[in-house]
């Protein structure tokens, strides 16, 4: 008996998942070719995974330089229309997700072309791979001083290689690990964060802190406001076909893609901001430990970045799996180690900097297979195209767009953030990629069938 043999049978005998289904799942899930439907889900167990990913430390970052630049009240609002926007797109693209059954790696394709695609698909996972490293830097940094407050002592490194190993088998053995961690983890998030705000606000006068004005005065407008916070997840709204990709028809997936986003994303930032406003302490740890919660501190640190790592993990080797011929399980469990090496050396200090740059690359490659599908050639994203070879080598207009529009990204990014710092549009410069992309990609599409003809197949290549 093999290894996963024996992993399987033991799962199976707790009742949990059966030993064919977790088998397979472990070894391929579906990864280079569409889900069947016989496996797919309803909306409302993938929107759990959704709220999962927006429900973060970083989230609780943005939290506070809302509630340093807005009041509680402007915050909120912001908040709710940067999510509903967020939803929308991501809906869009979960409907994709969907409408296929394939993942982000194999949708770039039909865009992109089979070499574009894969161009773009090693910039996706080079991306996340660096990211996922300092996710689980941050996740040691966040758990060792948790600890360390609690009177356990260890150190960051070994906190965050620990906390890698723990995100690394889940996100290994699949999408159904992903769900059933998911339907365990955000109620009980959802309990706690719930608990917390109650203790916090409630023998607080509302009228106070809700309209509060920051010590430094609004320093943040609205718009900016917003910008930010959609700015901030745009790196996530490209891979959303690769959970995605799940739903049991499209209507399940963008109801999951919008509530997912709208929800998750409002929880843990919403709650940061309310509460670093009436407490004036930074970070949601400290309260926790504040009101002598530590060891519910330590839980829901653990929970909020395992359901938000594993999905990025799990992204990477459905990417490197598109990429390279060797089993899912083995790509994922490999990027998983290399991530825990990462996070050893403590490499958080760059995470700002990796997700501005990363927004400019990766936002625009959103636009650009959204805009493919719905306004120009949706006849070409179906399976029979990549299995007969009948994508071309690269999709010109696709690329152009893509490079154009990240150069844009840089130009309206501050020198101080990696960019030029030549302009400003929105303020957000992974925005302006994702509009420009979506608007030159349009633009030059049109053009060109015009010209040329709908560029959906041709013969063998």
């Amino acid at each position: 008996m093999t290894l996963v043999e024996y992993y399987c049978l033991k799962i199976k005998k707790m009742g949990v998942l059966g030993l064919k289904d977790m088998t397979f799942h472990l070894k391929d899930d579906f990864a280079r070719q569409p889900v069947p439907l016989a496996e797919r889900r309803k909306w409302f167990l993938i929107t759990l995974v959704w709220i999962g990913v927006g429900t973060d430390i970083f989230a609780a970052v943005i939290g506070l330089h809302l509630a340093d630049g807005q009041t509680v009240l402007g915050a909120l609002i912001a908040l709710l229309i940067a999510n509903v926007i967020l939803g929308i797109i991501g809906g869009y693209c979960a409907y994709i997700g969907s409408a296929t059954g394939l993942s982000t790696g194999m949708i770039t394709r039909f865009a992109f072309g089979t070499t574009g695609g894969r161009l773009v698909t090693w910039v996706i996972v080079l991306v996340w791979f660096t990211i996922n490293g300092a996710s689980v830097s941050l996740l040691g940094e966040s758990a060792q001083y948790t600890l360390q407050a609690i009177g356990i002592p260890i150190s960051v490194s070994w906190a965050a290689v620990l906390g890698g190993l723990l995100v690394t088998i889940t996100a290994t053995v699949g999408y159904i690990a992903i769900e059933r961690l998911s339907m365990v983890a955000v109620p009980l998030m959802l309990f706690l964060l719930g608990g917390l705000i109650g203790k916090v606000i409630g023998t607080e006068n509302k009228g106070e802190w809700l309209h509060a004005v920051p010590t430094d005065g609004i320093s943040l407008s609205m718009g900016s406001a917003i910008s930010f916070i959609v700015a901030s997840w745009m790196i996530v709204v490209v891979i959303t076909p690769d959970i995605a990709r799940w739903a049991k028809s499209k209507r399940d997936a963008y109801l999951s893609g919008f509530f997912g986003f709208l929800i998750g994303n409002s929880l843990m930032i919403g709650l940061s901001v309310i509460i670093i406003r009436i407490t004036g302490v930074e970070t949601v740890i400290d309260i926790f430990l504040s009101v002598g919660w530590g060891i519910l501190a330590i839980f829901t640190i653990i929970l909020a970045q395992w359901t938000t790592m594993d999905n990025a993990l799990y992204s990477i080797g459905l990417g490197l799996s598109s990429l390279i011929r060797a089993p899912k399980y083995l790509l994922t469990m490999i990027t998983g180690l290399i991530g825990c090496v990462l996070g050893y050396f403590q490499i958080h200090q760059w995470v700002a900097f990796l997700i501005n740059i990363s927004g400019i690359l990766l936002a625009p490659i959103a636009a650009v297979y959204m805009v493919e599908y719905f306004f120009l050639n949706r006849s070409r994203f179906l399976f029979a195209f990549i299995r007969d070879s009948q994508l071309k080598p690269i999709y010109w207009t696709a690329l152009t767009s893509w490079i154009i529009a990240a150069l844009i990204g840089l130009m309206t990014t501050p020198p101080g953030e990696g960019g030029f710092g030549l302009f400003q549009l929105t303020t957000a410069a992974s925005l302006d990629a994702f509009l420009a992309a979506g608007i030159i990609h349009f633009l030059i599409g049109t053009i060109n069938e015009r010209f040329n003809g709908p560029q959906r197949e041709v013969t063998n290549v």
